[in-house]
């Protein structure tokens, strides 16, 4: 038996465990950013229903709250509104400790993300409430905070079970996009990579306030492209042939080669700039 902790809401008193118990449905509450990552779909919601209808409530998969948060759900909204359309007297939860708000919206991305592919709404709406949590705020695309910016994404990516590239993709169309392009994306009128080309492309059109902006914006570019498209093409070797490592000797002369590729091609453009 695990240890337990009494918690007192109005005349409520619930057990912090892991374990599961029974509770009245009318007093448990939502509450943004739970309810609002992953909003109910009435299709869902009526799926739901039918089912719970049918064969009650299914105790496997219980009410997830918030432990000493006035009984917030953190996973189960749908259910949670399925049964209170049925009217049912209780339902099953667990009381779930998280040490801060970002343990918990990361449970429930997890969650979610186990039982259903994301889609482009759910990911932007993930990745908008993930950011405004990062301790310390995502840096800017510059020489020496490429590979800290990197790891964001990369772990971002990992969390959501989708790519880097979507979760940069994503970030460029929160920094840059209109409101009317982001909320297309949300109610899922306009997929990420759709919404960020119309982003890139207004982005390119404003005028840039210096030639420095401008060479600058051109650089960044660049430097992208080349590391996706070098990215890409390790991947693509890594699928097709997952048992045949190069070693490590073959691997830094291969990558002293596209260095050096690299240099000349950089070389050949500054002379014709010059010319």
């Amino acid at each position: 038996m695990s240890d337990t902790t009494e918690k007192k809401y109005d005349d409520y008193v619930f057990v912090s465990s892991e374990e599961v118990s029974m509770l009245d449905p009318t007093i448990i509450k939502t509450a943004s950013p739970f309810k609002d990552l992953f909003p109910v779909r009435e299709a869902e919601l009526d799926r739901v229903v039918e089912s719970m209808k049918a064969d009650g409530y299914d105790s496997a998969h219980p009410i997830i709250l918030w432990a000493g948060h006035n009984v917030t759900v953190i996973d189960g909204h749908t259910r949670l509104a399925a049964a209170k359309k049925l009217l049912f007297a209780q339902i099953p939860v667990i009381h779930k400790e998280f040490k801060d708000e970002a343990e918990a919206l990361e449970y429930a991305i997890k969650s979610q993300r186990n039982r259903r592919n994301l889609t482009d709404a759910d990911l932007l709406r993930c990745v908008t409430e993930l950011d405004k949590r990062m301790k310390e705020g995502r840096p800017g695309k510059t020489a020496t905070n490429l590979a800290v910016n990197g790891r964001s994404s990369e772990n971002t990516a990992k969390l959501l079970g989708t790519s880097r590239g979507k979760v940069e993709k994503i970030r460029t169309i929160n920094d840059h996009a209109s409101d009317e392009v982001k909320e297309a994306v949300k109610s899922g009128k306009l997929s990420v990579n759709k919404a960020y080309n119309e982003t890139q492309d207004t982005r390119k059109q404003e005028q840039f306030e210096t030639e420095e902006d401008l060479m600058l914006a051109r650089q960044t570019t660049l430097q992208d492209s080349i590391c996706g498209l070098i990215r890409n093409r390790i991947q693509r070797e890594m699928k097709k042939y997952p048992g045949s490592p190069f070693s490590e000797e073959a691997s830094a002369e291969m990558l002293q080669a596209i260095i050096e590729t690299i240099k000349n091609e950089f070389k050949h453009i500054t002379r014709k700039g010059n010319d």
